[in-house]
């Protein structure tokens, strides 16, 4: 897969027709925007054409309302990974700025779509809109695509349930800590990553020595409680559960994500990068009346947390 940071990149006229692009902003890289990515690729690729995307590398209200900027939901290098593996040929990612805001929707297509990627299709989401303002939809996309010659494809919304598949919705669910719905719409376990850092110590004193990870706060952060969780650290990947709050058993604590990995051999952790993929909330964090009763409990959380993993397919 090529990338290119630039929207006004020109494309080599040896790139193979037809060019089937998308586009989307893809903050999520859910199943609705994997169903999407895929029909590209499959239609390109049947007729031995290209399949391209365009998107950003950062969300557009970053420039255009910051306040209300998302919480994110995969890093950078995951969205080009899941692009990657989905087949698309070619990836426009620019990161969104004033400039890009101010270009109009006739503009965009013609000097863009059209001018420098010289597309013969256009697949695009039900939701999708374009240009400055947003102004531009489907229906001018079509009257585009007939007056220049391109052919423009709209794909329903995909549902879940009852549910319509949208980022919006999957952060709610991540932030009411219903991370296994989450996983079912994201077609993944949802994940975060930081370094591991150094704790109270407490998990060691109760026979359950912890890895305090330090979020990015820009990112959606599972409700307060326990989680059955896996955690990778250098390639390697543990079943672990984790807890996520300010553990109100004792006084004093401050908010931190710790996890306990199960069957680890105790290598120094701190400093290291770990992913931890949730897998499935198993109770709200709770403040019990003394250290005694909370080692119990812990003890069914494990016993609860290797059973969910151990018939995970993930």
């Amino acid at each position: 897969m090529q990338i290119f940071s630039q929207l006004h990149t020109l494309l080599s006229p040896d790139l193979p027709h037809p060019r089937v692009l998308t586009a989307g902003v893809f903050d999520g890289m859910h199943r609705a925007h994997q169903t999407l990515v895929q029909r590209v690729t499959n239609e390109a690729h049947a007729e031995s054409g290209t399949a391209l995307a365009l998107t950003f590398s950062n969300h557009p209200l970053t420039h255009l309302a910051p306040a209300y900027q998302p919480k994110q939901l995969l890093t950078l290098d995951r969205k080009i990974e899941v692009l990657q593996n989905l087949g698309v040929d070619i990836l426009v990612m620019p990161e969104f700025s004033a400039e890009l805001s101010h270009i109009t929707p006739q503009v965009f297509v013609e000097d863009i779509l059209i001018g420098c990627y010289g597309i013969d299709r256009l697949v695009v989401g039900f939701d999708f809109r374009f240009g400055a303002g947003a102004n531009g939809d489907i229906t001018l996309l079509k009257e585009l695509g007939a007056k220049h010659g391109f052919e423009v494809k709209m794909l329903s919304a995909v549902q879940h349930g009852e549910w319509t598949i949208s980022s919006t919705r999957i952060r709610e669910l991540i932030e009411e800590g219903q991370v296994r719905l989450a996983a079912e719409m994201l077609g993944r376990p949802y994940e975060l990553e930081g370094p591991v850092i150094h704790g109270y110590g407490r998990g060691a004193t109760l026979g359950y020595p912890t890895a305090n990870v330090q979020f990015d706060l820009h990112f959606a952060i599972p409700a307060s409680g326990v989680y059955a969780v896996f955690v990778e650290v250098e390639g390697r990947r543990y079943g672990a559960m984790m807890n996520l709050g300010v553990s109100p058993t004792f006084e004093g604590s401050m908010y931190r994500p710790e996890a306990f990995l199960f069957d680890y051999p105790g290598e120094d952790l701190y400093g290291k990068t770990a992913r931890v993929y949730f897998m499935e909330r198993l109770r709200e964090e709770r403040k019990f009346p003394n250290a005694e009763a909370l080692i119990e409990r812990i003890k069914v959380d494990e016993r609860l947390a290797r059973v969910i993993l151990e018939q995970s397919k993930f």
